[in-house]
C-alpha cells in the first residue's frame, strides 16, 4: 500500500516540527484521557498532555526516533520510538488525525519505526494501546505483534494496565 503523492512520513525536525508534533501528540492524548473517562470510568492520565513538549528528547536520537506524517503539506500523524534496553524497542504515540485515517498513514509511521528499531539492533519491539483502541489493534497484528503481559519500562500506571493491551514482535 503505497501512500499518495502529497503524503509522506519523514523525520521531525527539532525546533521546526515541534509544535505541529506538541499539537499532534496532544490530541492524541486529550482523545485518549478522554475516552479512557467514557469506556472504563478511569479519570487519571496515564501521563499529562502538558509534559509532551518536555519529552520530545526521549523520541530523538541518540535515545529513539520521531516521525511526521504530512499531507499536502499539513501534519498529519505522528509516531515515535524509544529504546527500553540496547536491544528492545518501543512504539509510543501512534497517531493519524481523524480527517486523514484510511490514506495508510499509519501503516507507513508503524513501518519506519519498525525499520528503525531494526536498524539499531532490536530484537524486540514492543508497544501498548488502550482495548478501545481496535483499529490500533488491527494494524500491529497485521506486522506480526503479538499480545503479551504488561512489560518492565512501560509509562501505563499498574492501576490502569487493565484497561491496555501490549504487544510484542520479534524481529
Amino acid at each position: 500500500m503505497a501512500l499518495s503523492p502529497s503524503t509522506r512520513v519523514r523525520d521531525a525536525t527539532p525546533g521546526v516540527d515541534d509544535d505541529a508534533v506538541v499539537d499532534l501528540m496532544t490530541a492524541y492524548m486529550t482523545w485518549a484521557i478522554e475516552r479512557l473517562a467514557v469506556e472504563f470510568g478511569v479519570d487519571e492520565p496515564p501521563s499529562d498532555p502538558a509534559d509532551i513538549r518536555d519529552h520530545l528528547g526521549d523520541y530523538r536520537p541518540p535515545k529513539g526516533r520521531l516521525l511526521l506524517a504530512e499531507c499536502d503539506g499539513q501534519p498529519t500523524g505522528v509516531g515515535a520510538l524509544r529504546m527500553l534496553e540496547d536491544d528492545v524497542a518501543e512504539i509510543k504515540r501512534m497517531y493519524v488525525s481523524p480527517d486523514w485515517r484510511d490514506q495508510h498513514l499509519g501503516s507507513a509511521l508503524l513501518d519506519g519505526l519498525l525499520d528503525e528499531a531494526r536498524t539499531r539492533g532490536s530484537a524486540v519491539v514492543r508497544l501498548d494501546t488502550c482495548r478501545f483502541m481496535t483499529d490500533a489493534h488491527g494494524l500491529y497484528r497485521s506486522r506480526g505483534f503479538k499480545e503479551r503481559p504488561p512489560y518492565e519500562g512501560t509509562e501505563i500506571p499498574e492501576r490502569i494496565q487493565q484497561h491496555w493491551i501490549f504487544f510484542e514482535r520479534e524481529l
